[in-house]
């Protein structure tokens, strides 16, 4: 009976040092999950909205999770809940502009599904899943050991781990007629317009993606323009929706430069593009800067007299 009992008390010793093994692998502390845009996907001909633009994508995660959007990317990104279509966007979380090696973090606190795409390039969409905290952030197999219990006078017990795999549902991500074209992102037009498919907005896209995209000089403006425009874009595009006045005002300011840019569709080569790209700046800066400032010196020297 001695020997039995000593055989007993080292066999649970033993079984409770399986489990103390079993334990941190199986509840690992795993809080964190990195979001990170697909290289190369900044191109609007990447086709990445065929394939995903981001990595993971789609993503389930728990309450309480820490969410960082990280730019491995060579451009710049942003990440903002909501879609393109959307009239207030980033109301969950809106990382801004972030350059190459930037990141940002989110911590969701409701469940539910969260669409997000990048403001500068609106093709780029995602989707995260947040779901109630079971123990776990993220999708994982959990083993669980069941250890039955030592009866004497019972042969030594047979302890199995029970594999129970955490079923998730399948969710397919929601991909909005945006997603199929290569344009958009016109902050500023948009929200003026109040449409995507305006036809002011479309004039935009099209010379855009038609003329100025099909050639280097042109290639190379964009990258600058979107550089500079996103920086601005939208927080003006904030203040139209507030501000009803305010959107008429810029609705009216466009006008001309919209006349201007459609002598734009004639350019079909890289000379073309060139030449009427300088003469359409220079008309621009001539109607918003120097009409202007010649019509203030004008009154000036009117009341001087």
């Amino acid at each position: 009976m001695k020997t039995k009992a000593i055989s007993s008390i080292f066999l649970l010793f033993t079984i409770a040092i399986g489990i103390i093994s079993i334990t941190p692998g199986a509840f690992a502390d795993h809080h964190e999950i990195t979001i990170t845009p697909i290289t190369g996907s900044g191109d609007p001909n990447s086709g990445c909205e065929v394939d995903g633009c981001y990595n993971p994508s789609p993503v389930t995660v728990y309450v309480g999770s820490v969410i960082i959007f990280s730019n491995t990317d060579n451009v710049s990104h942003t990440f903002s809940s909501g879609v393109p279509a959307d009239d207030i966007i980033g109301t969950e979380f809106n990382t801004g502009i972030l350059a190459p090696g930037d990141s940002g973090e989110w911590m969701p606190e409701n469940v539910g599904e969260f669409s997000y795409f990048d403001m500068i390039h609106p093709w780029m969409q995602g989707l995260i899943i947040v779901q109630e905290s079971k123990g776990q952030t993220h999708s994982e197999k959990v083993v669980e050991p069941v250890v039955e219990p030592v009866v004497e006078p019972v042969v030594e017990p047979v302890v199995e781990p029970v594999v129970e795999p955490v079923v998730e549902p399948v969710v397919e991500p929601v991909v909005s007629n945006q997603e199929s074209e290569e344009g958009g992102g016109c902050l500023i037009a948009t929200a003026a317009y109040g449409s995507e498919m305006s036809p002011q907005v479309q004039l935009l896209r099209e010379i855009r993606d038609n003329q100025l995209m099909n050639t280097e000089s042109g290639t190379a403006f964009m990258s600058t323009f979107n550089n500079v425009y996103y920086s601005f874009s939208p927080v003006i595009a904030d203040m139209e929706r507030e501000n009803p006045m305010f959107k008429e005002a810029v609705k009216l300011s466009l006008t001309p430069m919209l006349s201007s840019l459609s002598l734009m569709e004639n350019a079909n080569s890289e000379s073309e593009v060139l030449g009427l790209g300088l003469s359409v700046i220079a008309l621009n800066l001539g109607m918003y800067i120097a009409l202007p400032a010649f019509g203030i010196i004008k009154v000036i020297q009117l009341r001087k007299n």
